[in-house]
């Protein structure tokens, strides 16, 4: 019996509200144009790129959990990839 006095109480307060709310309309003196609905739309957009662009390394990092690492390369071998690059570039054509 409980559930049903707190149904009851809380639909006859509703029903309050709605009622208050309908007799305290007042008139809009005011056009609202049209194209309104776009302007909050790319408000909205907005706002959420702007967002994302300021967190952008937080959701690469968030993104990148479940890949795996990428493969290391000792300094042995970078430097004999720059040597070799280094020996190479006075070989072109127009060297």
């Amino acid at each position: 019996m409980q559930r049903w006095k707190r149904y009851a109480w809380y639909s006859f307060s509703l029903f309050q509200i709605v009622i208050f709310l309908a007799a305290a309309v007042k008139p809009a003196n005011a056009y609202v144009d049209p194209g309104s609905g776009l302007l909050f739309l790319q408000v909205g957009g907005s706002m959420l790129a702007g967002a994302m662009f300021a967190l952008r390394a937080k959701i690469r990092k968030l993104l990148r959990l479940g890949k795996p690492a990428t493969e290391t390369v000792s300094p042995a071998e970078n430097s004999a990839t720059v040597d070799e690059a280094v020996g190479k570039a006075g070989t072109g054509p127009n060297a």
